[in-house]
């Protein structure tokens, strides 16, 4: 039986990631360190995404930083595949936390590529980047803003999604931007210079109920949660901007198939970066997203416009054409915005006991129709 170690496993990705692998039959081995919180605060700790996995079969944890070798290096000698999803992830924090950022985010995705070369170099290494590394090189697009009763949004009048050769240059980013694009590129070098089998998947809007959502990183399971309990919010920036949402259990589904069939470039190397995301189809402004919950709970939303962040995309919608053309037989994500919405709400209805029932559970696919 294969093993796979899943880095930041209590995540929301990283516990879907170990849901699919084991029901795939791996054996999977956990690391996480348990940092959201410690960066976030108490509404962020994951612990509680492994109490439904604590007793699955196949399943082992270790508690750990992901710079720790001595803990690191065995697990990575006995790998049949590494997921690697450990991070900081947001960018307004990363700000305030520059040096650590880095430390986490490009320095431990570096140090786990070099012991893997060092070790065990044949195996596949799959590293969740960020739309990030894209900087708000977006923002330099032109836009329209559209405003009727289905739509009320930025929509860009060039292009229908952003693919991988967006350029990543001449623009900011923030530091987290900046170490997510670091460790992007080194999975490619150690693909391109040393012959690993790595590839990068820039993630955008990556939800479901286990992501411990607070201001700095989650916007829509925050915003599902302060309008459930009435508390008000900010819009960073306008609510124009849009975002392309994937559920968790796509992107594992993603990741496995990646991991259990590489693709390598057309050079025959690896390395290759693929954008991941909603798409259109699952793509949501934030007014739209306010609209949709003040529908699907009967409450009005509270909030209040506040200043951009700095290198805040725009209009963010993935094109994953390049995945698709690899792997023909994936159909693209499978749960749409009405699951993904309903999801998060009934989950914090339960977790707060709320007295309220969901209404309009086919909103999107009747606007939308």
């Amino acid at each position: 039986m294969k093993n796979v170690i899943i880095t930041g496993s209590s995540g929301l990705i990283g516990s879907a990631c170990v849901e699919k692998f084991l029901h795939e039959g791996w054996d999977v081995t956990g690391v996480d360190n348990f940092a959201r919180a410690k960066l976030f605060g108490a509404d962020a700790d994951t612990h509680s995404n492994l109490d439904p996995l604590k007793n699955k079969k196949n399943f082992t944890f270790v508690e750990s930083d992901i710079r720790n070798n001595e803990v690191v290096t065995p697990l990575i000698k006995n790998a049949d595949a590494i997921v690697h999803l450990a991070a900081q992830p947001s960018h307004p924090r990363s700000l305030e936390i520059p040096m650590e950022d880095f430390q986490i985010n490009a320095f431990g995705t570096l140090n786990l590529l070099e012991l893997t070369r060092k070790y065990n170099p044949e195996i596949p290494f799959a590293y969740m980047s960020s739309n990030k590394v894209y900087g708000d090189y977006p923002n330099f697009y032109n836009y329209t803003i559209i405003e009727n009763e289905i739509y009320k949004r930025f929509e860009n009048t060039g292009f229908e999604s952003f693919d991988e050769y967006l350029p990543i240059d001449g623009c900011g980013h923030t530091p987290f931007g900046v170490s997510k694009a670091a460790a992007d590129m080194y999975c490619q070098e150690y693909a391109i210079n040393y012959g690993m089998t790595t590839a990068t998947f820039r993630g955008g809007c990556l939800i479901g109920s286990h992501q411990k959502a607070v201001e700095m990183h989650g916007f829509l399971g925050f915003f599902t949660k302060q309008i459930l309990l009435q508390n008000k919010l900010f819009v960073y920036g306008g609510g124009y901007r849009v975002r392309d949402n994937i559920h968790s259990s796509d992107v594992a589904d993603v990741l496995y198939r990646w991991v259990t069939h590489p693709r390598p470039s057309q050079t025959g190397k690896f390395g290759k970066p693929y954008n991941l995301g909603g798409m259109r189809a699952n793509s949501v402004s934030i007014y739209e997203t306010i609209a949709a919950i003040e529908a699907k709970t009967g409450l009005k939303a509270n909030f209040e416009e506040a200043p951009e962040r700095e290198s805040d995309h725009l209009w963010w919608i993935s094109n994953m054409s390049r995945f698709k053309n690899d792997y023909p037989d994936w159909k693209g994500p499978q749960r749409d915005l009405d699951y993904i919405f309903n999801e998060l709400l009934q989950n914090w209805i339960d977790i707060f006991h709320l007295n309220v029932d969901l209404k309009e559970p086919y909103y999107f696919r009747v606007l939308r129709k």
